[in-house]
């Protein structure tokens, strides 16, 4: 039998736990709706490397199937987001980019995450943090090696 205290139950209890308060933040920031913010900030950054996606790099980069990913930006594009258009060059492809508001969402969501981060990490020392970061990188190593983040645009090398 698996014990609770074990290390697989303990991460995804704070996996769980880590996502709820993720979602509160964003909810006190007006962002609440928003229930895609990995793929927004994934957009924020490849526009910021000069690059436009397609919605197969989202989900490339994401690691989400094609599927998922239409029906996030359906939700997305709706609300505001996004917008998608037909690529010049293969109409067959729709890329995805962000709106103003899409921008600002991106902004909110860092700061969820940084307000979420700060309380999570309250009282560990800088030096426990970079033990707890090192922690996390052998773990998924240990794993089957590090994916690019998912910020990183598909086929560029990316700094851990």
């Amino acid at each position: 039998m698996y014990d609770k205290h074990e290390p697989s139950a303990l991460f995804h209890s704070l996996h769980h736990a880590h996502k709820r308060r993720v979602a509160e933040e964003q909810a006190l920031r007006g962002v609440g709706d928003l229930g895609a913010p990995m793929l927004l900030l994934s957009l924020f950054y490849a526009e910021t490397a000069g690059e436009q996606w397609s919605q197969r790099d989202v989900a490339r980069t994401l690691r989400l199937s094609p599927a998922t990913v239409a029906v996030s930006l359906k939700t997305l594009e709706r609300d505001g987001y996004v917008d998608r258009t037909a690529d010049e060059r293969d109409q067959r492809r729709n890329r995805v980019t962000l709106t103003d508001k899409g921008r600002t969402a991106v902004g909110l969501c860092g700061e969820s995450f940084r307000a979420v981060d700060e309380g999570m990490l309250s009282g560990f020392t800088p030096a426990e943090k970079a033990q707890l970061t090192g922690f996390f990188r052998r773990m998924i190593d240990n794993l089957g090696g590090a994916e690019e983040p998912p910020f990183c645009p598909p086929g560029k090398e990316c700094d851990p």
